[in-house]
C-alpha cells in the first residue's frame, strides 16, 4: 500500500519542546544509542581519527560531549588506558552507574549551550562529540562551537561526527523495487534542509578560529544497510513517540505507520541509508 504523503517539515512539530527523541523509555532509547555506536565504529574502523591520534599526548585529557550511553568512552578507555576520558551530558541516565565504570572515566552533567564551567576551560586535548544534529538549534552549530572552543587547550583537537542528509537515499537491491515509505523517511531525513549545516561543519569552525579543518564523508558498505536501515527506523518510531509525548497524536500516527510500511521494503531488500561526516579541526597554539 502506497504510504500517505507526509506534512510539509514534521520536524516543525518539535521546535520548541527541546530534544525530542523518547527518553521515557529509556531502556529502548539507550538500546538503540548502543546500536548505533557499534554500528559507527564498524562503518568508521576507529574511535579517535587517525590524523588525531598520533598527535596526542601519552596520557591525553579526554572529553564526549553528549557522552549518552557511555559507550564511546568507555571503548577508549580500554583501548588508551593511559587517557583521562571524561563525559559530558544533559541527561546521564543513559549512562551506566558510577561504580561500573573505568576508574579513568569520570562522567558529570553539563549544557553544551551554557556558561562553560570554569574547571573545564582550557583542559583538554581532545573533544570528540557526536550526532548533535537534533541538539543544533536554528541550523547553527557556532554556538556549541564556541564552548568546545573554549574547552580545548591551545593546540587541542575536535572532532564531530554527524549525520549526512543532504545525500541520503534509499538504497535498492533491484531500481524496480517500489519504496513509497522509505521515500517519505528519506524526506523526513533531509527535513527541508534543516540539517543541511552537517556538511558545512569545516567551514563553521573555521570561523569560528579552528584550524587545520578538515571533513570526511563516510558511506557504510552495502552489508550493514539493513542494520543501519534497521537503526533509522527505531529513530524514526522514537521521534513518533516523540510527537506523541508532545501532543501530536495524529502526526504520531502517521509515522508509526510509514515505519511498518517501511519494514515491508526492507525485507524486500531495501534500506534508508544516511551517510556520516567526521569533521577534524584544531585549536591555534
Amino acid at each position: 500500500m502506497k504510504a500517505e504523503n507526509p506534512l510539509p517539515n514534521d520536524w516543525t512539530l518539535s521546535d520548541g519542546h527541546g530534544y525530542i527523541l523518547n527518553r521515557d523509555r529509556s531502556h529502548a532509547a539507550a538500546s538503540r544509542l548502543n546500536l548505533q555506536y557499534y554500528l559507527w565504529k564498524s562503518a568508521l574502523g576507529y574511535n579517535i581519527h587517525p590524523c588525531i591520534l598520533h598527535s596526542l599526548p601519552r596520557s591525553p585529557l579526554i572529553a564526549d560531549v553528549a557522552c549518552g550511553t557511555c559507550l564511546w568512552l568507555i571503548d577508549v578507555s580500554h583501548q588508551h588506558p593511559t587517557a583521562h576520558p571524561d563525559g559530558f551530558d544533559l541527561d546521564l541516565r543513559q549512562a551506566p552507574h558510577m561504580n561500573w565504570l573505568p576508574q579513568n572515566i569520570n562522567v558529570q552533567h553539563c549544557d553544551i549551550l551554557a556558561d562553560v564551567p570554569d574547571h573545564a576551560v582550557a583542559k583538554y586535548d581532545y573533544i570528540h562529540t557526536r550526532l548533535l544534529v537534533l541538539v543544533v538549534q536554528n541550523q547553527d552549530p557556532k554556538p556549541i562551537i564556541r564552548n568546545i572552543y573554549k574547552m580545548l587547550k591551545p593546540g587541542g583537537y575536535l572532532q564531530w561526527d554527524e549525520l549526512d542528509t543532504v545525500n541520503g537515499c534509499v538504497r535498492k537491491v533491484s531500481p524496480t523495487l517500489e519504496t513509497h515509505a522509505l521515500d517519505q523517511l528519506r524526506d523526513w531525513s533531509w527535513a527541508e534542509g534543516r540539517h543541511d549545516w552537517t556538511v558545512r561543519l569545516a567551514d563553521f569552525l573555521t570561523e569560528e578560529g579552528f584550524v587545520d579543518a578538515q571533513i570526511d564523508f563516510v558511506k557504510e558498505g552495502e552489508e550493514l544497510a539493513r542494520a543501519f536501515g534497521e537503526q533509522h527506523l527505531l529513530t524514526a518510531e522514537e521521534f513518533a513517540e516523540g510527537l506523541v509525548k508532545v501532543g501530536q497524536r495524529e502526526a504520531a500516527g502517521k509515522y508509526f505507520r510509514l515505519v511498518g510500511e517501511a519494514e515491508e521494503e526492507s525485507v524486500r531488500g531495501a534500506a534508508l541509508c544516511v551517510p556520516r561526516v567526521v569533521c577534524v579541526a584544531r585549536k591555534p597554539l
